[in-house]
Order: C-alpha cells, then structure tokens, then sequence
C-alpha cells in the first residue's frame, strides 16, 4: 500500500503525512483481532518507545491488545530500567507462535536488515522504520512506513499519535521521548525537524524524575570489565579510534561504547566490534560531513555472508564468525575493512591508552 497524494478538494485541509500513514495503518489493522508487534533483534530505547506506542494506540482504537515480540537480548542497563519502570512488557520469539497471530508489524526495523530476524516463511504486514532502505519493498508487506528523514522511529510513531489527537499517557511519552534522545543523541544527530517538533511537543507530557532513573541506571561490575578491555585493546588510525570488546553478553554494549570512543578529539570515525554466540556484532559512528556514509562502510565490512547498515553517521554490522575462527581474528578482519572503506591509514596506528607495563614519562 502506497501513501500516494491524492488531489485535495478546494477549501478542505489537505492532510498531513502523519495522518495519512494513521489512515494507512488503520485499513490494514481493521478487523485483526491478534496483532502482533516485532521490534528488532535486541531492542534499544528507540524500538522500545515506537513499540509500547504502536501497542497505545491500536489499543485504543481497536480494543485489542498486541504482543511485542523481540529475538535477542536486552542488556544495557538503561534499556532495562526503561522496561521496569515505564512497565513495557516484551515476549522472547520463542515463546510466540507466529501462526496464531492475524497481523505482524515490524518495528525499528525491516526485511532484509540484519536486525530483523522473523521465522523462515513469516512475511510482515506493516513495516514501519526510520533507518534507509535495504533494496526493494518486501514482497507480501501491504504498507512500508518507512522514511530514513527521521532520526528516531519514536519521532514518526509520536508524531502520528498527535497529528490524530491521541491523548498520550505520561509513560508512553516518557518512553517516546527516551527513544528520540538516544537515536539522536539529544537532537545533536540525524535529527530533523520533524524529530524537533515531535521531541519538543512530547517532552512537557513526559515524566522526568523517571527519565532521570533511567538515564542513571546502575550498571553491574562485568560494564566495567568490559569497558576496561575496550580501552586497553584500543588503537588510535590517524582520525580513526577501534576496539575489540571480545567476548560479551550482550551486544548493545558495542554501541555504547563506540558511542565513548567517538568523543575523543580528533575523531572523525570510531568502530568497535564484539563477539556473542558466534557473531561478530560491530558498530560505526562517523561525523556528519559530506561524502561520509557509515551505512555504505557497514555493509562494505560485513559483505558477503553478514549484513550491515545504517545512517551517514551511524551504522552497524553482524558477521557470522565462521567455526574454528577465533573472535579476534574476525575483529582483524573487519578492521582491515573498515579502515579500507574509510580511507584511514594504518601507518598512524598508536595504542589509545599507555600500556601498564610502560613508565610514565617524567
């Protein structure tokens, strides 16, 4: 289904885009009785949010009650704390019986990204999604909300919530607000206008004490582990800054911490990798700048077996590690890559931090 401008009438309003993707979404909804709502592989603030809103709204239009499904894990602490205090509730994949539902939308997501993992034969409804397109439309989906000129699916989920006059609970605002933060790094990237209006509109129905409990979420001891490795195994390549976290539980670490990495001056690039379950999951983050696009380098590293995208300015991988291999080999090789597509000389390569074993100067 196309959201195609039809000729307006003289003297009636023409509709917003947001209402007519609500439109939109309505005919296909009408008359399923057990939807369900597929965030991405391990759902970040951003999926979570547009999710638990979707969920609100045909909710309350339709009087049923989607399950949100998810296939990962979700580990950053945050994103924990998200869920418990704003009582988002999700059900692992393996517990859903894709067959007894009459309705699946995919969520912060679409066919053919790495990140949405649907079972063989399963084809989604609805796809709505901020991140650029993977190549064609999907066979068999009847509506693509899909447009990569927002910087949150959150942004274009909120929006439709007020452009149609929805009264907005303080959590679900609370939760659309946490996912434009995080997706723009607080309107500092990718973000439009349209992510502006939603988040300046949104942020006075929002419960900031919550906020703030969940931007302060405590972390357990194995965050520093980590965190200590990715610094201590850190190269700086000229204007480039990677890392290897090796072996972790939970893969949105890797984001966190190429997020760290980016602040350090000088940067124009940072790229981390870390292993789980035999993938080597790897994030990028790059300045906005002309000629830049960390969505093309994603899938310039993860070719051909693995699969990557993203925006100019941020972007992820997931590379199958073949067995027998080992982890930081995978990490090796996607470096090489990485700093192949980026241009970014290995001649500079310095270690980020001073080994232990090193006096300091005087």
């Amino acid at each position: 289904m196309s959201l195609e401008v039809l000729p307006t009438p003289q003297g009636i309003p023409t509709a917003s885009p947001a209402e007519r993707r609500f439109r939109a979404l309505l005919e296909v909804v009408r008359g399923r009785r057990r939807p369900l709502i597929q965030l991405q592989h391990n759902p970040d603030p951003d999926a979570l949010g547009s999710g638990c809103a979707l969920k609100h709204m045909i909710k309350r239009v339709f009087r049923v009650d989607p399950v949100i499904a998810f296939t990962g894990s979700v580990g950053r602490a945050e994103n924990r704390a998200m869920m418990r205090y704003l009582k988002i509730q999700i059900v692992p994949a393996f517990k859903v019986s894709y067959r007894h539902h009459d309705l699946v939308i995919v969520v912060d997501t679409q066919p053919g990204a790495g990140t949405c993992r649907l079972p063989e034969g399963v084809v989604p409804d609805v796809v709505v999604d901020h991140h650029p397109g993977h190549g064609p439309a999907c066979p068999g989906v009847k509506l693509s909300l899909v447009d990569a000129s927002y910087g949150a699916t959150s942004s274009l989920v909120g929006e439709m919530l007020l452009a149609n006059g929805f009264v907005i609970p303080e959590r679900i605002a609370t939760a659309l607000v946490y996912g434009i933060q995080t997706d723009t790094a607080d309107l500092a990237r990718n973000a439009s206008p349209a992510d502006e209006d939603v988040f300046t509109r949104l942020y006075p129905l929002a419960d900031l004490k919550l906020l703030g409990r969940i931007q302060r979420a405590r972390v357990p001891q194995e965050y520093f582990r980590v965190l200590e490795r990715g610094l201590r195994h850190a190269l700086v390549h000229g204007n480039a800054v990677t890392t290897h976290l090796g072996e972790i539980e939970h893969p949105d670490l890797v984001a966190e911490v190429a997020d760290l990495l980016f602040r350090l001056e000088g940067m124009t690039w940072s790229f981390v990798t870390g292993s789980h379950a035999r993938v080597l999951y790897a994030s990028i983050r790059a300045v906005e700048q002309e000629g830049t696009d960390a969505g093309l380098v994603a899938r310039a590293i993860a070719a051909p077996k693995g699969s990557g995208g993203g925006h100019e300015s941020l972007a992820a991988a997931q590379i199958p590690i073949p067995p027998g291999d080992d982890p930081a080999t995978a990490h090796a090789t996607a470096v090489a890559r990485f700093l192949e597509a980026t241009h970014v000389k290995r001649s500079l390569t310095k270690p980020l931090t001073v080994p232990p074993d090193v006096a300091a100067e005087p």
